[in-house]
Order: structure tokens, then C-alpha cells, then sequence
């Protein structure tokens, strides 16, 4: 204790920003705002839809002040993670510096797995920022339509055009759930992507976006829903397109992530034959 009063006021805060306790208190306050923001988004979804539609800072002008009840939880996850994430990054550095600072005492592979955690942990902050950043600044654009045969345009880019070619749906057609017989369990829309460079074909499912010209092009809907079409037998597939900075990022950081957890599983492979070299 005497030795943390005499230290310079910015050298506590570091410490303290790497406190363990300051993990665990984190970690409690973020259990106890999900579970209250669990109450709220299952009693006003509405409010929280949008959040993928308009981005965080409209939202935010938005739904998110005029619900403020509702959605203070949101806020404080916010604060909370960015907590979070300061602290695994400040915790995580203190280590690396130790580590990096006594290297001479492990054997030099020994030394590269002890790094394995640490690029974990900096990978979940990367993760972290991927995602704020994709909150903040991914431009989304109105849902779009597309209909067999007619061509829309990328935003500022008249040659960079989507034609969607024809629509392959998977249906049900096992007979133990009578009343799903016929209803599409996985929508496919066969697209052409067409621009300065040529021309590809693409399959657009829920489950599988598509990457086109810089921007990420998502299914949010589709008719029609059954076999037989019912009422409406026009084909259609309703499109988001995101222009997400946030992507990259995210992705460095799954890859960063593997990479951690695949050196950290060598570790337990490699014979320990002693700290020294």
C-alpha cells in the first residue's frame, strides 16, 4: 500500500485499470444489466430493430432518447464493455511487459507459447472495436427490392449493378410436420454481380451474405413463403445493403483469436524439459 501512494497519480490508475477486482466487479455489473436489458427487449423489441437498420448514432437521436426507460440498460452495456475492454487491454500489456522483460528465463518456444492468452485477450478488443466501429460509422442503406430480370445500382456507382437471375428456395418436404409441408426453409436468390471488371454469379441466402464492391449485401426477406405461392406468387427478394468499415476489423480479430488458441493447444504437446535454455 505504501509503495502504491508513493507512485505517480497516472502510474495508479494504470494499475488500477489492470486490477483483477476491477474484472470481476465489471463482469457482475455487465450480468446484472443483461439481465434487465433482457426484460426490456423482450417487452419492446420495436425499440431495438432498427439498431441494424440506421446505425447507432441515429438510433441514438432517436429511439434511443425518446425511450430512455427502455433503453438506459443499452447505454450502460456500452460504458461497460468499453470498461471492459480497457481493462483487458491494461491488464494484458502489464503481463506482456513482465513476460517480455524476463524472456531470457524460458526456452525461446516456451516464450512464444506464453504470448498465446495475451493475443487472445488483444484480439477480443479488436473484436470489440470491429463492432463499435461497425455501430458508428456503416453507412445502411434502404431496403431494396429485387425482382427477377430488373437491375438496381450500387450507391455512386451506376456501373456496379445486381441482377437477380432466378430463385431456388429449399422447401420442406418431409411429411412429420404436416403444416410446414411446402414452406421454404432456406431461401436462395441466384444474383448476377456485374461491374467494371466483369460479371459473377452469387448465391444470396439468410445464412450466407455476399461481398460486392466494398459493400455487404444481406436477405431480410422474400415471397413467397410456401410452394404454391398462396396469394402472392410474384417472386421478390428484399436486400440491405451495408457499407461496414467495422468488417475488417472484426475479422483481424477472429483470425488474431485463432492463432492465440492455436499456439495456447500446441503448448500442451511440446515436452517441458525446463525454464532455462
Amino acid at each position: 500500500m505504501a509503495v502504491m501512494n508513493r507512485m505517480h497519480p497516472l502510474s495508479r490508475l494504470w494499475h488500477k485499470l489492470g486490477s483483477i477486482h476491477l474484472t470481476v466487479g465489471v463482469c457482475l455489473a455487465l450480468t446484472a444489466d443483461l439481465a434487465v436489458g433482457y426484460a426490456c427487449l423482450n417487452r419492446k423489441t420495436f425499440i431495438f430493430q432498427p439498431l441494424n437498420d440506421i446505425g447507432l448514432a441515429s438510433w441514438i437521436q432517436t429511439y434511443g432518447r425518446h425511450h430512455f426507460i427502455h433503453t438506459a440498460w443499452f447505454f450502460i452495456l456500452l460504458g461497460l464493455l468499453t470498461l471492459l475492454a480497457v481493462n483487458t487491454l491494461v491488464c494484458t500489456t502489464q503481463r506482456m511487459v513482465w513476460l517480455v522483460a524476463r524472456w531470457r528465463h524460458f526456452r525461446w518456444y516456451r516464450f512464444v507459447f506464453k504470448l498465446a492468452p495475451h493475443i487472445m485477450h488483444y484480439a477480443l478488443i479488436v473484436i470489440l472495436t470491429g463492432y463499435l466501429c461497425s455501430y458508428l460509422f456503416a453507412q445502411v442503406l434502404d431496403v431494396r427490392t429485387l425482382i427477377p430480370g430488373v437491375a438496381i445500382s450500387l450507391p455512386g456507382n451506376s456501373s456496379a449493378r445486381i441482377v437477380m437471375t432466378d430463385f431456388e428456395p429449399v422447401y420442406y418436404e418431409a411429411d412429420r410436420l404436416p403444416a410446414f409441408k411446402g414452406r421454404v426453409l432456406s431461401p436462395r436468390a441466384i444474383l448476377q454481380l456485374i461491374d467494371a471488371s466483369g460479371q459473377r454469379r452469387a448465391v444470396l441466402t439468410a445464412t450466407r451474405p455476399l461481398r460486392f464492391n466494398g459493400y455487404g449485401i444481406f436477405l431480410k426477406d422474400f415471397a413467397p413463403k410456401k410452394k404454391d405461392g398462396g396469394m402472392n406468387r410474384r417472386v421478390r427478394v428484399d436486400i440491405t445493403i451495408r457499407n461496414d468499415p467495422g468488417v475488417r476489423l472484426y475479422l483481424a480479430g477472429i483470425l488474431l483469436f485463432s492463432l492465440g488458441l492455436a499456439m495456447y493447444l500446441m503448448e500442451r504437446f511440446v515436452p517441458n524439459r525446463g525454464k532455462h535454455r
